[in-house]
């Protein structure tokens, strides 16, 4: 410290200037001023210690980042729930404009009687708009969408009804073919594994068979002669040693006078095959 009127050093508790002898006791004003330094200091203080406890309080920020992510989660599962819900019920929806006409349908009559019952219009031969399904089914009547589906990128009607008949003109055998439900993937639903053949059991009802598989069928054949109808699955699966897709066509056989299962079996496609292969398929074997 240095005295106010010399400027002379001098302690800090001294009372007298060594030098120049003034006193150096603080003025009222000077005492009033350090005071309200001292206060403002407090003050400081204190405000900086509650800032340090409030902060002690907020949440941490992780916590608040583990919330939002939580919370974007819970949407995302919500919207895509929502999404398969809305998917199944528009493929239900499309597959059930083929099915009530196929339903209708009394095996053993002729085609006029069938016409009559079902209000459709048949078109006689092998006449599909696409010829697609020319190529890979054999009938003498056809009856199909107006509306396309696109099947690993061939053209065919979201679903048809296919009718042939037997030695005496009557229809024997009606086919249904739903390709709606293989629009969004060729090679059907994706599983998580193959699907155990033992999982539907014979007696039980086709709803029941299809809650355990899961799937819808994208085809149904009735067979007069077999009093059967036969149900047609298609799902894939990645093959754990080779790491390729699978891709199955499940079939359930249901008799046509209970209702009841009768036979279950599954069959690999072999589309490796049939896409890598350079070989006619004549000489395959």
């Amino acid at each position: 410290m240095r005295c106010k009127e010399c400027g002379s050093e001098i302690a800090e508790n001294d009372v007298f200037c060594g030098s120049c002898g003034a006193e150096l006791i603080p003025t009222a004003d000077e005492r009033s001023t350090d005071n309200e330094y001292e206060n403002t200091e407090n003050a400081k203080s204190r405000n900086s210690g509650k800032k340090s406890k409030n902060k002690k309080q907020t949440p941490d920020n992780s916590r608040k980042r583990s919330a939002i992510a939580l919370r974007i989660f819970a949407a995302a599962v919500i919207i895509a729930v929502i999404a398969a819900a809305v998917i199944y019920a528009v493929i239900s929806a499309r597959a059930a404009e083929g099915r009530k006409i196929f339903d209708k349908i009394p095996l053993g009559r002729d085609i006029e009687k069938i016409s009559a019952d079902t209000g459709e219009q048949f078109v006689t031969g092998e006449n599909s708009v696409y010829g697609a399904l020319n190529y890979i089914a054999d009938y003498d009547y056809i009856c199909e969408s107006e509306k396309n589906a696109a099947v690993g990128g061939i053209m065919v009607p979201e679903w048809a009804v296919l009718l042939s008949e037997d030695g005496a003109g009557n229809i024997s055998r009606s086919v249904l073919y739903n390709f709606y439900v293989l629009k969004h993937n060729w090679m059907g639903e994706k599983s998580g594994e193959r699907i155990d053949v033992s999982s539907v059991e014979f007696g039980m009802k086709i709803k029941e068979a299809e809650r355990r598989l899961g799937l819808k069928p994208y085809a149904i054949v009735r067979d007069s002669a077999e009093n059967t109808e036969t149900y047609t699955y298609r799902y894939h699966y990645t093959d754990e040693e080779s790491g390729n897709n699978q891709v199955m066509n499940f079939y359930v056989v249901v008799s046509d006078v209970d209702g009841q299962v009768k036979n279950a079996y599954d069959e690999k496609l072999d589309y490796l095959n049939l896409i890598l292969s350079g070989t006619s398929a004549g000489n395959l074997s």
